[in-house]
């Protein structure tokens, strides 16, 4: 059988980038499209299912703010995609910022490939994301709360969350979860742990992504289903 055939934007990349990258990619079955920026590339961007995205920054022709919104403004087949940042070192504290503004790695170009990989390859991999908001119940270490908390989610997986709410939570803090899916009977509930921490700003809320660490089966393939079917149901509409 044929292997699936998933697809990469490279965005104004220098030929010794190019050359350091595209064996890479083709090697695990990745067709590479090379672009330079420009609106032609903020409309591709928009309309095209891209697997992953990779540019130099700064852009070339564009705004990064257009080149952001283009990724993830709502309607956008890129809005799931996983986008890499590609800075020199003197770029880089200018790049920072756009972490968890839309992109979600930053890639140093005097990196070595086997360091670049391991980049590229967690965010080809991550599961997919559907984003949804329904209430979140969150039980915390007796000694963080004892209170139950109230967050939201703002995406999900099958892997993990993103969650929105009025509260710090440390990374590594592990925490019980529960939370209902629109239309279905039976609750997701489980056991979590804080990986990282990301800006949401929504009124002063700030957000946290968890991986799970244990949900029952029955409960699993109730979310994955739920996720597959409503991301499919997307794509058509």
């Amino acid at each position: 059988m044929n292997a699936v055939l998933r697809h990469v934007l490279l965005i104004d990349l220098q030929p010794e980038m190019l050359d350091t990258l595209s064996p890479l990619l083709r090697q695990e079955s990745l067709d590479i499209h090379t672009v330079e920026s420009s609106p032609f590339v903020l409309d591709l961007i928009r309309g095209t299912p891209f697997e992953l995205l990779i540019a130099k920054f700064p852009p070339q022709s564009v705004d990064m703010e257009e080149l952001i919104a283009a990724v993830r403004e709502p309607g956008s087949m890129c809005r799931q995609t996983g986008f890499i940042l590609l800075a020199e070192e003197k770029d880089l504290a200018e790049a920072i910022p756009w972490m968890g503004r839309g992109a979600n790695r930053i890639v140093m170009m005097e990196w070595s490939r086997s360091r670049i990989w391991e980049t590229i390859d967690e965010l080809l991999n991550v599961a997919p994301r559907l984003e949804i908001e329904v209430p979140v119940q969150i039980a915390l270490p007796p000694e963080i709360a004892r209170d139950v908390i109230l967050f939201r989610t703002a995406n999900i997986s099958e892997s993990g969350a993103l969650l929105s709410g009025f509260r710090s939570i440390p990374e590594g803090t592990v925490l019980t979860f529960n939370f209902q899916l629109p239309g279905e009977d039976l609750p997701i509930s489980g056991a979590a742990e804080v990986v990282r921490k990301a800006r949401q700003g929504f009124q002063g809320s700030v957000g946290v992504a968890v991986k799970y660490l244990s949900i029952e089966d029955e409960k699993r393939q109730l979310l994955s289903r739920f996720i597959h079917r409503s991301l499919e149901g997307s794509r058509t509409n």
